[in-house]
């Protein structure tokens, strides 16, 4: 789409893109408070405008860690580098209380490539889970009144490295077994601080929760895909992540403090450390994609070759547990609950021959245009046993940097949607999320990670 002839651009955007995705928090919903946090963070600049539709979205192009038996259908000889961040704007309401929060972060750093003619290789980073909300509530004991604020922070990260093998792998056809490894690191903690509303110090007392995460994890993944004639094309994809139980620790801390406003002055009136596990059900997500080749259309001195696909993907993960004796961890798992969740979307791309027809194409003749929705339930309920749902619906936009036939381009993606109990008075949310994702490979005249010869 956009002619860029100038190279260091690429660089100074993932520069870009990985500063300000480091700068704030990724999610800002109360509920994180339960547990590990959110943990449906499937957040990207191509997948989002299509309802969240990724598990049969197996492109050579495009580097899919969402289902790993995607990597050896990667573009032979080329190296694709991906990065992302997430931007939400997120309006909380309540009874006739509500305020607005942004929120966002880096969603994923990773790097693939084939190697032979039928296996791919791609490693990178991706979070698992977060926190990020800030509450605050004022309250009468009868003789003092009381500010409390609660507030959640941290991550839990994913680094990992993804194999796949295609025991099909020819023109017309495709099928490819994959898997991805990771070792999850990191914490997660919720913060309740307390103090006199008229007092004339700034002294209360802290409880600190934080939880730590040191456990591997494994999701596998199939895909297939197959020409049905000259204009047709079907894929699917499955992916599957076993019932898992991940070893962490959780450290309960009370301060009191003269001073709660500076670390140093916080009296530790005791702590406790207690091992345990989270145990995650199983998680398993089915796709497919219908690409139909359109018929050429020809205008004036042109001729397009459009292209259509249409995305569809179910979701499904059991609850999260909690197996934490003695401690108020434990009693988590009564409010989370199974979710699941549904999509679609559609892309339609005016000229799928972009190098060959370059020199004739039309500015708006070179974008991926993008749309879809999805809808499902949340892992966990309110205190009164209330689900919540969310909705949206998704746009976006592809723009191929097209520089010397590289396979690199420029993703944005925009989310509008809510969530809530739909019970009256019940919290709800309404937010926009932007994705910017960026997949960069070097040119067909160059090679990274090529092996060279001295004479």
């Amino acid at each position: 789409m956009l002619y860029i002839k100038n190279k260091r651009f690429s660089l100074m955007l993932v520069l870009w893109i990985s500063t300000i995705g480091y700068s704030q928090q990724m999610v800002s919903h109360p509920l994180s408070s339960f547990g590990v946090g959110e943990y449906h963070l499937h957040a990207h600049g191509i997948y989002a405008a299509l309802g969240e539709s990724a598990i049969a979205g197996i492109d050579s192009a495009q580097l899919n860690y969402f289902n790993p038996a995607s990597y050896a259908n990667l573009s032979p000889g080329i190296t694709l580098f991906s990065v992302g961040i997430n931007q939400r704007v997120s309006q909380f309401k309540q009874n006739d209380q509500q305020y607005f929060k942004p929120n966002g972060n880096l969603n994923h750093l990773a790097l693939g490539f084939r190697i032979k003619n039928n296996m791919g290789l791609c490693f990178g980073i991706k979070p698992f889970s977060a926190k990020g909300y800030y509450l605050s509530e004022r309250m009468f004991t009868g003789v003092d009144s009381l500010l409390n604020t609660y507030e959640g922070n941290g991550y839990i990260n994913e680094p990992f490295l993804g194999f796949s093998f295609a025991p099909i792998h020819t023109k017309h056809s495709y099928l490819g077994l994959g898997v991805n490894g990771s070792f999850l690191f990191g914490y997660v903690d919720n913060t309740r601080t307390s103090k006199l509303i008229q007092g004339t110090s700034n002294s209360g007392g802290i409880s600190v929760n934080t939880l730590r995460l040191n456990a591997p994890k494994v999701e596998f993944g199939a895909a297939f895909t197959q020409d049905l004639g000259p204009r047709y094309h079907i894929k699917l994809g499955l992916s599957y992540t076993p019932g898992l139980s991940y070893r962490g620790n959780l450290e309960e801390t009370f301060y009191s403090a003269t001073n709660l406003s500076n670390v140093q002055q916080w009296d530790t009136l005791f702590t406790t450390s207690s091992d345990g596990k989270v145990i995650q059900a199983s998680v398993w997500s089915l796709g497919a994609v219908q690409h139909f080749r359109l018929k050429d259309a020809v205008r004036k001195n042109k001729t397009l070759h459009p292209d259509l696909m249409l995305h569809i993907n179910y979701s499904r993960s059991g609850s999260m547990g909690y197996s934490f004796s003695g401690t108020s961890l434990a009693a988590v798992g009564v409010n989370a609950l199974a979710s699941y969740r549904f999509g679609a979307g559609v892309q339609y791309s005016p000229e799928r021959k972009m190098y060959e027809n370059i020199a004739t194409l039309g500015f708006l003749d070179k974008f991926h245009y993008r749309a879809g929705f999805y809808f499902g339930n949340l892992p966990y309920q309110d205190a009164a046993g209330n689900g919540f749902q969310e909705r949206a619906i998704t746009l976006g936009l592809g723009i191929p940097i097209l520089v010397q036939q590289s396979l690199s381009s420029v993703n944005v993606s925009v989310v509008l949607g809510e969530r809530g109990t739909g019970i009256q008075n019940g919290l709800q949310e309404q937010f926009v999320s932007i994705q910017l994702g960026t997949i960069l490979s070097p040119s067909v005249f160059e090679r990274w990670f090529r092996k060279r010869k001295m004479d």
